[in-house]
């Protein structure tokens, strides 16, 4: 007789490595961080210090979901805005630093970074998190908090922008844009963004120069240029570039 067990019974299914089941479950990566944490602080009872992290990483989880969902509740050049900023930097005051102390330090500022950068490419995120992340241990003032959950939701919008633009220069809409172009329109946009003149007629000149006609005469210029050799920029590429030049503007923390 015929066997009949389900087709997608537990049996059926591929067994995962003993890695692959550390790394699908993030438990390598959080013991980690508090074996990394224990050497750095040396506690005198390092297992109290264990569970004293394990009893707080998912208080710590759920503050952050929430501060995060207060951000991005709506845009960042609303006045409400602030107000929810202030909100979520309020809720994350209630995180546990140790058994006496709660506030925001480095760890929570940047896991929530993280969690609103978190649909950006990798290159990106790393490149933003060299310039704007504190210390694990690092007392996060508001003024510096407010400047890190800003600086997330304007590079948002601009990813938006660069993605928008590469797709008005895929004239044959194949995914790939012709590097003559692209580098003419990053050559403008590095341009602008290198100005630090805070005269009304450089912030005018800026503007025309990422306007639709500044941007159509550099495009014409490059498009007429004779090249023979035919190479092509993808989507992540151009974005790289592109934000190679908007985070070069950041204020660095340290």
């Amino acid at each position: 007789m015929a066997d009949k067990r389900k087709p997608n019974s537990a049996d059926d299914r591929p067994q995962e490595s003993d890695r692959q089941f550390l790394e699908r479950s993030n438990v390598g990566s959080c013991m980690k961080d508090v074996l990394g944490k224990i050497i750095a602080n040396r506690p005198e009872d390092p297992i109290a210090f264990m569970a004293d992290y394990f009893d707080s990483l998912e208080e710590q989880t759920s503050l952050v979901a929430r501060a995060r969902q207060l951000i991005i509740m709506t845009h960042h050049s609303r006045p409400v805005f602030d107000i929810n900023v202030r909100m979520a930097y309020e809720t994350l005051q209630k995180s546990k630093c140790n058994k006496k102390l709660h506030g925001v330090n480095g760890t929570v500022y940047n896991e929530l970074i993280r969690a609103l950068c978190r649909d950006f490419p990798t290159l990106v995120i790393n490149r933003l998190l060299r310039r704007i992340e504190c210390l694990d241990f690092e007392a996060v003032t508001y003024d510096v908090f407010k400047s890190g959950v800003f600086t997330c939701c304007v590079l948002e919008d601009y990813l938006r922008l660069v993605e928008y633009l590469f797709n008005s220069l895929d004239f044959t809409k194949t995914g790939k844009c012709d590097k003559a172009v692209c580098d003419a329109v990053l050559e403008q946009l590095k341009t602008s963004l290198a100005s630090n003149k805070t005269d009304a007629r450089k912030i005018v000149e800026s503007g025309y120069n990422l306007g639709p006609d500044g941007l159509f005469h550099v495009l014409d210029k490059a498009m007429k240029r004779d090249t023979h050799v035919s190479t092509a920029f993808t989507l992540e590429m151009f974005t790289a570039e592109c934000c190679e030049a908007f985070i070069a503007k950041v204020k660095k923390l340290r």
